[in-house]
């Protein structure tokens, strides 16, 4: 996997990521989509305490360090291809969901649908691989099983430390709130009014996608927390350098039931 440097971010037009920061106080909708030079309003109103972030990896307790979304780079897209070639490609990257005082929350995604790629997010195990030498033989093995696949991360402080991060189990599930049954991959009209409001002249791959998991992930109600996760985007076919760019949002809804 491609190293995450200090590097400034390049400018493909392959992809875009907007990431919907968790930061508002009762059930006030949260207006996170934007297109063209028009700020519409997205998917759903998000009743999230203050203490719930995204960030991207790798978030200390300790220290209260954490790192900015921004450093979520889509810089470029080196895809792996899967052992079964009929499975296609992917990519990954990292992010975490860190806050305190929540006891759980739902993901959501929203996105366009320009270049027709699956989007599935796995929680992740995190490894300090600065300090790889102080660890355990059964860990330095279990390691050494998975580190093929692993997503590297270099911090962007002073000091840069390394770390990887694995995938941790099956896919999460959930369901789409708005696809069509089509053999594309396309949103139907059903949220149309939640995106755009009355605007109507809006290209059919440009109607985002909502996306949320079935089941709550855990927080912590009575204290901090930091849950990691690898964002995959997959593809049926390896990715040309001049496909149209698409938007992606990732958001934390706060949900105790």
């Amino acid at each position: 996997m491609e190293n995450q440097t200090n590097d400034k971010i390049k400018r493909t037009g392959l992809i875009v990521l907007i990431i919907a920061l968790v930061l508002i106080l009762g059930a006030i909708p949260v207006f996170a989509w934007f297109y063209l030079q028009r700020e519409i309003a997205a998917y759903a109103p998000i009743s999230s305490p203050e203490s719930l972030y995204i960030g991207a990896g790798h978030y200390d307790l300790e220290t209260g360090h954490f790192e900015d979304i921004r450093y979520m780079y889509f810089d470029a897209m080196e895809m792996e291809a899967y052992p079964d070639p009929n499975d296609g490609y992917y990519w990954d990257r990292v992010f975490c969901v860190y806050g305190k005082m929540v006891p759980g929350y739902r993901l959501q995604l929203a996105y366009t649908t320009n270049n027709q790629f699956t989007y599935e997010i796995f929680n992740a195990t995190e490894w300090d691989v600065d300090n790889i030498e102080s660890w355990a033989s059964d860990k330095k093995d279990a390691y050494d099983a998975v580190k093929a696949t692993a997503v590297d991360y270099t911090t962007h402080d002073e000091h840069p430390e390394n770390y990887a991060y694995t995938v941790n189990g099956a896919k999460l599930a959930g369901n789409y709130l708005n696809i069509a049954a089509v053999s594309e991959l396309l949103a139907n009209a059903s949220l149309h009014t939640s995106t755009y409001g009355a605007y109507s002249s809006v290209q059919k791959y440009a109607e985002p996608l909502y996306w949320q998991t079935t089941a709550k992930q855990n927080g912590n109600s009575r204290g901090d927390f930091v849950n990691y996760y690898i964002l995959r985007v997959r593809s049926a076919e390896e990715v040309d350098y001049d496909r149209e760019t698409d938007i992606i949002c990732i958001s934390a809804k706060s949900f105790s039931a």
